[in-house]
């Protein structure tokens, strides 16, 4: 049985993605319906307004077969499969209108409800809400097509991860976070780390190159070829670390939101705490060169000095954005949890200071990899 509080909350968030949805701010409306979900999954409500924000016609089906189970006498739902299961090839475009919800909650007559059309062209009678002739295939309804292409565009531009890696670098959770909730996937969380490690070892190969081209003995040719390899090698291993990593945080931060009344679903969560590794990866990439260039343009400044400030810095952004992505991917209030999260990543940075110090030199060179992976220039020697 709900608790009064949760159901509450899902209330409110299903209506705050309603009147996301009656304002076309469809992704803002998902985001907020597939939250009301993660709290009442059985809400009829919640899973036929989805189907009128979701893209695509599978995504849409699969809204309206949920409702159909949980309420197998709505019309609205009935009337969606009925319009999904008619669309010609080529004209899928009209579902994003979702006409089978006109008439919910509001005084327009419902989809299942309006009168036949007769097509100009044939005289074949259509169903009322048909925008295009069974038969032959004549325009019914007027199509506001520059609306159209406009969503279209929205649509094409939603997987960029632009937007959350701007927002990761001004610590904007709203920016970063909250927008990538409803794009949450396994596959999506693959390859959002993937392109980070990309970004990351691209910046550290021109940081590696600034530094030869400005060295005694400068840049050559044979050297460049030495840097293209150390690419491929130092981005394969860097990929595999951070998959490692990223599926360590997941599971503690996890556990942490869990235990503080989190109820996200786990795919929203480790989809974001890898967004928040994405979105670290380019700035650590950033700040080391600038700690390699710094104690060469002040020589007061000496290289450990400033890579022990660069380290400093890029663990506190790493606890802030994983605190972040963890409230925001359950909407936590300001809690405890990032204290917790801060002094379980400083035990682990303690911890990892200890075997490096330790343990014998062939592992210490295995466990300083992941350091020089991040922080330091690419090695280019034979």
């Amino acid at each position: 049985m709900k608790k009064p509080k949760e159901q509450k909350e899902a209330y409110e968030l299903l209506e705050r993605g309603i009147a996301a949805a009656r304002a076309e701010r469809k992704e803002e409306a998902e985001e907020l319906l597939r939250q009301a979900l993660a709290l009442n999954p059985d809400s009829e409500r919640a899973w036929l307004w989805l189907s009128a924000v979701v893209d695509g016609i599978e995504a849409q089906r699969e809204c309206l077969q949920h409702v159909v189970r949980i309420n197998p006498s709505n019309p609205f739902a009935r009337s969606g499969l009925s319009f999904l299961g008619h669309l010609r090839e080529g004209y899928e475009y009209l579902a994003a209108r979702a006409p089978w919800m006109a008439g919910l909650e509001d005084d327009r007559v419902p989809i299942d409800r309006l009168p036949a059309q007769q097509c100009p062209r044939c005289r074949q009678r259509n169903p009322g809400w048909a925008y295009i002739c069974n038969r032959c295939g004549a325009p019914l309804q007027p199509i506001d097509v520059r609306k159209v292409a406009q969503q279209e565009l929205r649509s094409a531009r939603r997987p960029s991860l632009a937007r959350p890696w701007v927002g990761a670098a001004i610590l904007d959770p709203d920016l970063a976070f909250a927008p990538e909730i409803a794009l949450a996937s396994p596959l999506r969380s693959v390859m959002s780390i993937a392109l980070g490690a990309v970004a990351l070892t691209l910046i550290r190969w021109m940081g590696t190159l600034l530094l030869a081209l400005f060295s005694p003995g400068g840049l050559t040719f044979a050297m460049v070829n030495l840097l293209s390899v150390a690419f491929v090698n130092d981005l394969v291993r860097l990929l595999a670390w951070a998959l490692v990593v990223w599926i360590g945080l997941g599971i503690i931060t996890e556990g942490i939101a869990r235990s503080r009344g989190g109820v996200a679903p786990a795919r929203v969560h480790y989809y974001l705490v890898a967004v928040a590794i994405s979105g670290w990866m380019p700035i650590a990439g950033i700040l080391s060169v600038v700690g390699w260039v710094v104690p060469l343009l002040v020589p007061q400044v000496l290289q450990t000095w400033a890579m022990a400030a660069v380290g400093g810095v890029l663990f506190l952004y790493a606890v802030a954005l994983l605190i972040q992505a963890v409230r925001t991917a359950h909407r936590l209030p300001p809690g405890r949890e990032g204290a917790v999260i801060g002094l379980l990543l400083l035990a682990f940075v303690g911890l990892y200071a200890l075997l490096v110090a330790i343990v014998p030199p062939t592992w210490r060179e295995v466990l300083l990899t992941v350091v020089r992976l991040i922080m330091l220039p690419m090695e280019v020697g034979g």
